[in-house]
């Protein structure tokens, strides 16, 4: 067993261990990558405030997200085909989570699927939804992750554009893996990571695939998903307004800010602030309204990155 001390020895471990497109994945954004550099170097802007001799008795990380009791306030996040970087990913990750007591939030792309993870854990998952086109499809995941006990519906507002991955269509990535000459070159030198695959009985889009209509295997799977995401920006306000997010809107707490969020500067995009020193989440909504609102010149407003914008809310 290798030594880890931080998160980087795992890193190098990982790069080892798992093919090239699924490490390419998790480890890259689209286009020029700024929000995936950002995602780092805006927390490294965050200090920890050292106070020195004070009572430290009973010291504790334990609070509550959205009314449930954590360990720590964290959360693993939705990420896509975790079941490819190892075999029942998403499982692994959901058990773990539970073992330290944090939310896990199973992706809509998940390779393994709401009732898989389900039946392996004991402790109530977060679930997380695109605002896809297939309103059929919307409604059952969200009616499936009720039933399947999760605590939280986790809704992604800013993928109805695409953005190109450009490390993705080099690596030709698909589940399962397309075998060309460099990936069959790639796939030689991960032979655990071939193993565990092979004992394994899920390795397509568990959530989608059966579940979709006329997605009935893998193969028609890539239409299915081309159909649920427009590329021209015009089409992104008329599908994002009110009635498209209406029929989640009554479990959202404080929907109003946060759709006023959503569209503020006049686009309909999601945002949130660049972090610094005295600004957190709780006053986003405050301040994007005043952005919304506010009639100065431009280089007087209140400064909002462009990012992933997602919002959790219990399922009752």
């Amino acid at each position: 067993m290798p030594v880890i001390t931080n998160i980087y020895d795992l890193k190098k471990i990982y790069a080892r261990r798992v093919p090239r497109m699924f490490y390419d994945y998790t480890e890259s954004g689209s286009w020029t990558e700024q929000t995936f550099s950002e995602n780092v170097t805006d927390f490294q802007q965050l200090k920890l405030r050292q106070r020195v001799a004070v009572d430290m008795t009973g010291r504790s990380t334990a609070s509550t997200m959205v009314g449930q009791q954590v360990a720590m306030p964290v959360a693993l996040a939705p990420v896509g085909m975790t079941g490819m970087q190892s075999a029942d990913g998403e499982i692994k990750a959901a058990r773990a989570a539970e073992s330290f007591g944090v939310p896990y939030t199973l992706s809509t792309m998940s390779i393994c699927s709401i009732e898989d993870v389900a039946a392996h854990t004991e402790a109530p998952f977060w679930m997380q939804l695109y605002m896809l086109k297939d309103n059929d499809f919307n409604d059952r995941l969200v009616e499936r992750a009720r039933a399947a006990n999760c605590s939280a519906l986790v809704l992604t507002l800013d993928l109805q554009i695409l953005g190109q991955r450009h490390k993705d269509i080099r690596n030709g990535l698909s589940a399962p893996p397309k075998l060309t000459p460099k990936s069959i070159a790639n796939l030689a030198t991960k032979w655990g990571w071939g193993v565990e695959m092979l004992g394994t009985k899920r390795r397509f889009f568990g959530n989608i695939v059966g579940h979709a209509k006329g997605v009935s295997d893998p193969s028609s799977l890539s239409s299915w998903t081309a159909e649920q995401f427009d590329l021209r920006v015009q089409r992104l306000l008329c599908r994002l307004r009110q009635p498209r997010l209406g029929r989640y809107a009554p479990r959202l707490p404080g929907s109003g800010l946060e759709w006023r969020l959503l569209c503020c500067s006049g686009l309909c995009v999601p945002a949130v602030l660049g972090l610094r020193p005295g600004v957190g989440l709780r006053r986003l909504s405050r301040v994007a309204d005043a952005q919304e609102d506010h009639q100065g010149p431009r280089r007087d407003r209140p400064r909002i990155r462009v990012t992933s914008w997602l919002m959790a809310t219990p399922i009752r």
